[in-house]
């Protein structure tokens, strides 16, 4: 995992207003038969577990994300979990199952062995761990990641029991997963490429590019398909291809009717859950996802005046969260070029500046505006990126942040009119 977790050594003592109010709503989380030595962890925690470890009390009711490795070395090997959304005083049941590493399915424990744990709660709480919210910051941070996911959203990513793992397949495409995964650096001598060793991140990108098994379709990760370098509708005329080529907000509003129910928030939740994905469960497919919602945002100039306050300014502050989570090696360790998110927050300072000086009403963008110069103030101390104010004429972007040039079919008709 890239995410270092929680520390379990902390004493820090729950006060008593929260402790009650834990003990009335707070949920269970049995967890039989757990091996010695594993690693497990709930949100932003993870601990080795003792010869008495049984589950997690007093969790607070909503969603959390569950996840545990036998393997005797975290940084590889198979890694687990599942997100839950957990109700009130609810008791989970959970057994370990040493063939798959990994815990049985529900209906692969007996009834009458739920009813007899449900009925003595009192003789398990001994071997169950509180939820750590000591100190509170912990919790918070989770609530900030994951504040947008929703219930459909967390059945319909992941539709079997909220499961996933750090090889789990996903409907995004393959090879781009693969790609992200490795580190290859090619050096050219006398004609010849050489390859140079990808070092730590080599076993994940193995991991990453095997092929899927039963298990991984079990834990199958359906994100939302997109393709950015198709950013227009069908039968577009030319100069709408050109516009939104450019301009992805003709594909930002088709997927927020088409998939996010009109809702901004289940956007951005799925943008959170990506990175959930990337930064605890360590799976590349949330890194795929999670900078394509970026790229994806950040290059709508049109569709920023339509919903600045619903999904712009909030996008802000997701993404905000996240880096704050990032140590300065983070895009070392992911293996990526840090240089996709300098380019599109770039575009979206060019989008800002744009349509704040065109607008009618460019006080609706105030918020918007003061918020951007803040986040960027907040990288720039976080990272020591050096922000250049440029103009688009001097902005010579090479590779794949280029200008977009659209191949079209021979017989691609630009005289066609407008769908009506």
């Amino acid at each position: 995992m890239f995410y270092n977790g929680g520390k379990s050594e902390s004493k820090a003592v729950m006060d008593p207003e929260t402790a009650q109010a834990l003990f009335d709503k707070g949920a269970f989380l049995v967890f039989l038969n757990a091996p010695e030595e594993m690693e497990f962890g709930i949100d932003c925690n993870s601990w080795r577990t003792g010869p008495k470890f049984m589950g997690v009390k007093l969790i607070p009711p909503g969603l959390h994300y569950v996840h545990y490795s036998a393997s005797a070395n975290s940084g590889a090997g198979l890694r687990n979990g599942f997100f839950k959304f957990y109700e009130e005083r609810e008791i989970v049941i959970k057994e370990w199952d040493s063939t798959r590493e990994d815990v049985k399915n529900d209906f692969e424990i007996e009834e009458d062995q739920r009813e007899r744990i449900s009925s003595d709660m009192r003789r398990l709480d001994p071997y169950l761990g509180a939820y750590p919210l000591s100190p509170p910051t912990t919790w918070r941070k989770w609530v900030h990641l994951t504040d947008f996911i929703s219930r459909p959203l967390i059945s319909r990513v992941l539709p079997h029991q909220g499961k996933i793992s750090n090889i789990s397949d996903s409907s995004i495409d393959e090879e781009e997963i693969a790609h992200l995964g490795k580190h290859e650096k090619t050096v050219e001598s006398e004609g010849e490429a050489i390859a140079e060793d990808s070092g730590a991140m080599q076993s994940t990108q193995n991991d990453v590019t095997k092929m899927p098994t039963n298990d991984t379709q079990e834990t199958r990760i359906e994100f939302t398909k997109f393709d950015l370098k198709k950013s227009w509708r069908q039968g577009a005329t030319g100069p709408e291809v050109t516009r939104y080529a450019q301009d992805k907000s003709w594909l930002l509003r088709d997927l927020l009717e088409r998939v996010y129910n009109q809702d901004p928030k289940e956007l951005l939740g799925e943008l959170q859950l990506a990175f959930v994905c990337l930064l605890i469960a360590g799976n590349f497919a949330g890194l795929t996802q999670w900078r394509s919602l970026i790229q994806l945002v950040c290059s709508c100039q049109e569709a920023l005046e339509q919903c600045t306050d619903t999904l712009f300014t909030r996008f802000l502050d997701v993404l905000s969260y996240q880096l704050e989570e990032c140590q300065m090696d983070f895009f070392y360790e992911i293996e990526m070029d840090k240089s996709f998110l300098l380019h599109a927050l770039k575009a979206l300072s060019r989008n800002i500046d744009l349509v704040y000086s065109t607008s009618a009403t460019p006080q609706k963008l105030h918020t918007l505006k003061r918020r951007f110069e803040s986040f960027r103030a907040f990288l720039d101390k976080k990272f020591n990126w050096t922000w250049v104010r440029e103009s688009q004429d001097e902005d010579e972007d090479e590779g794949e942040y280029a200008p977009v040039v659209v191949e079209l079919d021979e017989d691609y008709d630009f005289n066609v009119q407008e769908e009506t």
